[in-house]
């Protein structure tokens, strides 16, 4: 009866890590495609400062923003658990990294709020 709590988890992380890895594919075409197709050339700081304005491209970046963090750190974080380390050393990693993860969020939508204003950068 213990574990059941714990597979449940483990569970969520890795079913987690696939749909940010699908937010992350899509992401990366949306990205591309603008960036090459819509955009004219050359890419200027206020194009991309125009682009922001919107709400739904704040809200792509954002979502962008926090599937990049939570991918990129809980794939570190398998890593790690790869070489079998202690308990203990996984629950110390597991809070140095969701501590990380979430100084990352923050500082970055922290960034972005910024281009959300016309002059605001």
């Amino acid at each position: 009866m213990g574990n059941r709590g714990r597979n449940v988890g483990l569970a969520f992380h890795w079913y987690l890590q696939r749909i940010t890895a699908i937010i992350l594919m899509i992401g990366l075409f949306v990205h591309f495609y603008v960036i090459h197709f819509t955009i004219d050339r050359p890419i200027t700081f206020e194009k991309v400062q125009a682009r922001l304005l919107s709400p739904g491209w704040l809200i792509f970046d954002s979502i962008l923003l926090i599937a990049v963090i939570y991918h990129a750190l809980r794939g570190f974080y398998n890593v790690i658990c790869d070489y079998n380390p202690r308990e203990s050393v996984k629950k110390i990693v597991s809070w140095c990294l969701t501590v990380l993860g979430i100084f990352l969020i923050i500082y970055g939508i922290y960034i972005l709020i910024p281009f959300t204003q016309v002059g605001g950068v």
